[in-house]
């Protein structure tokens, strides 16, 4: 088969419809793109049983109003042959509401081989870990790999363009060998619980069957003894009742000693009212509710329902309260099996429950059946029953991944829906389930598109800069930096502009408008005499031109001599000494630092004066002002210590 895997659309299924006003094609398309559809353009094939083509139409439906990521319907007006059984369409040219439009091509389309499986064991078993959508195992060919849902994808993408899996996920879990493996797993579980219930049921079986031929040895004995009564007593009785009755009875007795409970059932039944007969048929039921209810709990689908709680009442009514009062528990246990398999989850629950605490099997069949409460409220839609359901049971196999199941279906839907807040709690509570985190950030990346739509744009660009590296997001968010940027020096106001400039540093001419945008504020600060201000805006720049040079210089400059008049001889020095080869400046920075120094020394601080003077040591001035100093502190060492 032949696809363009630049579609940004596809062809989901076809329908043939006929009605009195006319008849038409009905093409389910899949939006596959991050932009809505707005007109479609399709090549429509009408086939026959056979395959063969008895008509062709090309047709262009408008105002479809697809959605990103969601099916949408279109009618192909056609006259349909009596022979027609099915259709084929071919999408040709596909117009998005933002009037971009994208052209079929077929040097573009690429040859691929479909992985779709026969109805089978293999599909089964692929549907039953996958999903109901999976059509086929994950395959990788020469150009594209093909997706569990049939869909092919380029080699470049890790996400399917259908279903939105992700690639790496779909190759380590869905593949043939673990598929199988998971089912495989899923049998052992279920093989293992019903062997062991059968082990079970065949030692109650053997406890029974010993006491059972115990009795059987003392009863041979009496048998014996009785049978020679009979014998002499016939004679004598044979006028009242006759031979018959008691040959029924031995009869009765040779069947009950071969197991072969359901004759010595038919014999007795017509022996109402005869010695021994009575007593007779009360083992041959015990016995036959004792298989019966072995066979039961072993196999909850050898019997009914009914049956099985017929067999329960008959073991509690007439056999022991240990040994078969524990067997109709089990039968009971296997009987609520039965129910809860049928769909009847409250009568198998209810009846489980009132079975003992301790009878093994029973708080795993109620494990089972919250389990199937919970498959039940996901298949309903009751996504927040199903989680509280899953969460309620713990470590139970396959339950953590249901509720992440009962999660990730509706924020899917609140994703669809445009509910995008929703959808990332709700994704991020799952990261790690499936394709979670890319939803995430395609969640992110659809707000900021909607939130820049609606002219936004500043929270359009944190909703882009929170989706990461997903698709075009980050140039997205840098676009609208860019834009906020330029709409700020048009507006000339360099005081917004300018920070946005630095931190798109690298892009576009940011750099060269960074510059421009720090000269401006600087020549306006440098007019309202603001000279250590104008250097604070050329301060941090990557390169400096002519012009810059020369502001900062002369604000500098003359900030320092600002300062100095003011007496702050700290900063006029820290300033003048950034532009040392400027003028005068290292006369004037010589100038102020002995001046400094003299204060310093006049108020006691000789190692701050002298420190002050190091720079200028070998200025005249300066070397006789440090000898002033060492005489200071000299006198001081000499000078007698205060009594």
């Amino acid at each position: 088969m032949r696809i363009d895997l630049n579609c940004p659309a596809e062809v989901v299924r076809t329908e043939l419809y006929r009605e009195k006003e006319g008849s038409w094609v009905r093409l389910i398309l899949m939006d596959l793109a991050d932009r809505s559809i707005d007109s479609c353009e399709a090549t429509v094939r009408i086939l026959d049983r056979e395959g063969k083509e008895t008509g062709r139409t090309v047709h262009r439906a408008r105002a479809l109003k697809g959605r990103p990521h969601t099916t949408f319907p279109m009618n192909v007006p056609v006259e349909l042959p009596e022979n027609a059984v099915s259709a084929e369409a071919t999408l040709d040219k596909i117009w998005f509401e933002d009037r971009d439009v994208w052209r079929r091509s077929r040097d573009r389309e690429k040859e691929y081989e479909p992985n779709l499986l026969p109805p089978g064991n293999e599909l089964n078993a692929l549907r039953y870990v996958a999903g109901n959508g999976a059509v086929g195992f994950p395959s990788q060919q020469a150009e594209m790999w093909i997706c569990v849902c049939g869909r092919p994808n380029g080699n470049e993408s890790a996400l399917c363009a259908r279903c939105r899996r992700q690639r790496d996920l779909i190759f380590r879990q869905y593949n043939r060998n673990a598929v199988l493996r998971q089912v495989s797993q899923r049998e052992r579980q279920l093989d293992l619980q019903t062997r062991g219930a059968r082990e079970e049921a065949a030692r109650l079986q053997r406890i029974r069957e010993e006491e059972y031929d115990r009795k059987q040895e003392r009863h041979r004995r009496r048998r014996n003894l009785l049978i020679g009564w009979i014998c002499a007593m016939a004679l004598a009785a044979g006028i009242y009742w006759g031979l018959e009755p008691a040959l029924r009875l031995w009869s009765a007795d040779t069947a009950l000693r071969e197991d072969r409970l359901e004759d010595a059932r038919e014999i007795l039944s017509g022996l109402e009212g005869f010695p021994g007969a009575e007593a007779r048929s009360e083992e041959t039921e015990i016995r036959i509710a004792r298989r019966d209810g072995a066979a039961a709990a072993a196999d909850a689908g050898a019997f009914s329902v009914d049956s099985m709680a017929e067999t329960a009442a008959r073991l509690r009514e007439k056999g022991s309260p240990e040994t078969d009062g524990a067997l109709a528990d089990r039968v009971d246990l296997s009987r609520a099996r039965a129910m809860m398999e049928a769909g009847d989850l409250t009568g198998a629950e209810e009846l489980a429950e009132s079975l003992p605490e301790a009878l093994e099997g029973r708080a795993a069949l109620l494990e089972e059946c919250r389990y199937a409460r919970g498959e039940k409220a996901l298949a309903e839609k009751d996504y927040a029953r199903a989680e509280e359901i899953f969460l309620s049971l713990g470590d139970y196999p396959g339950a953590a991944e249901k509720a992440r199941e009962a999660v990730y279906e509706p924020a899917l839907v609140q994703m669809e829906e445009g509910n995008y807040e929703s959808a990332i709690q709700a994704f991020s509570s799952i990261p790690d389930y499936q394709d979670s985190r890319e939803l995430i950030s395609r969640c992110w990346y659809l707000k900021g598109y909607v939130l820049e739509n609606q002219g936004m744009a500043e929270e359009a660009r944190q909703a882009y800069l929170s989706a990461g590296e997903y698709e075009d997001a980050a140039e997205r968010a840098r676009t609208i930096r860019w834009n906020q940027a330029e709409a700020a020096l048009e507006a000339e106001d360099y005081a917004a502009a300018l920070p946005l400039y630095r931190e798109m540093d690298g892009y576009a001419d940011a750099r060269d408008k960074w510059i421009l945008c720090a000269t401006e504020l600087a020549r306006v600060s440098y007019k309202q005499r603001e000279y250590a201000q104008a250097a604070a805006w050329l301060e941090d720049l990557p390169e400096d031109t002519k012009s810059t040079i020369q502001i900062r210089t002369r604000a500098l400059y003359l900030g320092a001599k600002a300062a100095a008049s003011r007496g702050e001889l700290p900063e006029a020095i820290e300033m003048m000494e950034r532009v040392a080869d400027y003028g005068d400046a290292a006369r004037n920075i010589r100038n102020w630092r002995i001046s400094l120094a003299q204060q310093k020394m006049d108020g006691g601080s000789y190692a701050e004066a002298r420190e002050i003077l190091e720079p200028v040591a070998e200025n005249y001035t300066a070397q006789q002002l440090l000898k002033k100093i060492e005489e200071a502190e000299a006198a001081g060492a000499e000078a007698p210590a205060e009594p």
